[in-house]
């Protein structure tokens, strides 16, 4: 019998600040001092809660971990169950734990390196999602290594993959099992549940994941597109796309049985909805209003209709013409492509019998009947503002009011935003850092703090950045100024040439 310990939700550079997460240490029994796993949600042979799997938000649970054997280096996290047909299934796939490292708290993200679970191309926690009728186990493993695993150089590392490497490095193992029971009437087979989900599975530049409670589709995702980001723009504040902690309860809230609304509500300021590739899609106004302008119109949107805020998240402003790019035009007419924050879906530029959809006086929208959505109300993009919805027609979910909470500034912006030339984002072939790089006709200050300033003559420029991991994660994590925060980047302020144009700085949230 384990007995329980708390942890601070911080430990092991754990899961995101808007779940509360909890965790729990487990304390082998008298007279033992094996390696063990435990959790405070489920013990061993016991049942995951709902909230853990696609019955819920989706939510990866707290996991901790005692009397890992000497020499360990690392660790590593399979989640794996048996379907009916005998094959190994993976649910989660996590590396490059760091052997300093003691738990994973509540949704999981920045410990870590996240492979790819056997549900999609998503890397991180898949929660449970059994089409068939009773209880499924769950295993989690932890291999404590004494080296870090070859993996060679695939971006997709799944569970079979991990597996085959830790094979020879493992100086010990820890295991939960947990059992999950699904029927034809959870919340996440239900008819309202689907549509959401099924939706998903339709984009092409992104990987997002739904699970339904009785009230809500929860998306999850990063919040980061796979086609290009920031090519084109030419007035930048100069922040970044990183990955966001959607996950959990800090997903997107979709109500499921949206009604049309007494009155209507504003949006004119923030997200108004999610596409089906997890990126957010925000009103077209800049932050704090209309009358700050139109970022379209003033070029701040990228050749996607996107650009980083000012949490160095990924945003649409517009129709999310790249993510349409991935289907026939016509198949936006009957299917999503994102969903607003009242529940209502949003289609295409057309109606569902291939008509220009026809905006009514109200929120920009129609009460043509659509497939694969609820009926009532669907909104249309077009190319003319406010490009997606004026205002909501139904009644929109808390995360319009608590939008900011979803977000965690790394940093300041580093300038007002300004006219550029030839930005676009990519990747260095030589280090793999991200690379935004753009020019400037003009001479430009840039500021880390607020309270410094950093003079740069015309010419091209680079901001280069990456995501850390590892022991100098860990490291970063131990500073005190960074207590509480799970996930860390390195930044580099550099002309084209490599020369720094600025000090280079860590920041963490």
């Amino acid at each position: 019998m384990l007995l329980w310990l708390a942890l601070a939700a911080g430990c092991g550079g754990g899961g995101g600040a808007a779940d509360g997460a909890s965790s729990a240490t487990p304390t082998p029994a008298a007279g033992g001092s094996g390696f063990t796993l435990g959790s405070s949600v489920a013990s061993e042979g016991g049942a995951l809660p709902a909230e853990h799997s696609c019955d819920g938000n989706g939510a990866s649970p707290p996991l901790a971990w005692a009397n890992a054997p000497a020499g360990t280096q690392q660790f590593a996290l399979l989640m794996s169950t048996l379907p009916g047909d005998g094959s190994t299934k993976y649910n989660w796939v996590l590396y490059n734990l760091p052997a300093t490292a003691q738990a994973l708290a509540r949704s999981a993200f920045g410990a870590g390196t996240a492979g790819v679970g056997s549900d999609g191309p998503l890397a991180g926690y898949q929660p449970p999602c059994s089409q068939g009728a009773g209880s499924k186990t769950y295993t989690f493993t932890l291999y404590a290594l004494s080296a870090a695993p070859v993996l060679g150089s695939s971006t997709a590392v799944d569970g079979a993959t991990l597996r085959a490497a830790v094979a020879g490095i493992t100086l010990g193992q820890a295991t939960l099992n947990v059992n999950y029971s699904r029927s034809s009437t959870s919340t996440g087979s239900l008819a309202p549940c689907l549509s959401v989900r099924n939706s998903l599975a339709a984009s092409t530049t992104g990987t997002a994941t739904a699970g339904c409670d009785a009230s809500y589709a929860y998306i999850a995702a990063t919040g980061l597109a796979t086609h290009s980001m920031m090519d084109g723009i030419t007035a930048t504040n100069l922040q970044v796309p990183i990955a966001q902690n959607f996950f959990g309860s800090n997903a997107w809230r979709i109500p499921l049985n949206p009604a049309v609304a007494a009155s209507t509500t504003s949006a004119v300021d923030g997200p108004i909805g999610v596409a089906i590739n997890g990126v957010p899609i925000f009103n077209p106004c800049k932050q704090g209003g209309c009358q700050n302008g139109d970022t379209k119109a003033l070029g701040e949107l990228d050749l996607c209709n996107g650009h980083a805020g000012r949490a160095d998240d990924y945003h649409y402003h517009a129709a999310p013409v790249c993510l349409m790019a991935g289907r026939p035009a016509s198949y936006w007419d009957t299917h999503p492509l994102g969903w607003a924050l009242d529940g209502f879906a949003i289609f295409g530029y057309n109606n569902a019998d291939g008509t220009l959809a026809a905006r009514d006086g109200f929120c920009g929208g129609n009460t043509s009947s659509v497939p694969n959505a609820p009926a009532g109300y669907s909104y249309h993009v077009t190319d003319a503002a406010p490009y997606v919805l004026s205002c909501f027609r139904g009644t929109p979910s808390p995360d319009l009011a608590g939008q900011g909470a979803k977000y965690s500034p790394l940093r300041q912006p580093p300038v007002t935003p300004f006219a550029v030339s030839g930005l676009s984002l990519g990747t260095d072939p030589v280090d793999g850092w991200q690379v935004l790089q753009f020019g400037s006709a003009r001479s430009f200050t840039t500021t880390e703090t607020g309270s410094d300033s950093y003079a740069n003559a015309p010419g091209s420029y680079r901001v280069r950045y990456q995501r850390v991991s590892g022991a100098a994660l860990q490291a970063l994590l131990a500073q005190p100024a960074n207590a509480g925060k799970q996930a860390c980047w390195n930044f580099q302020f550099t002309t084209a040439s490599g020369s720094t144009t600025q000090p280079a700085a860590s920041y963490c949230r």
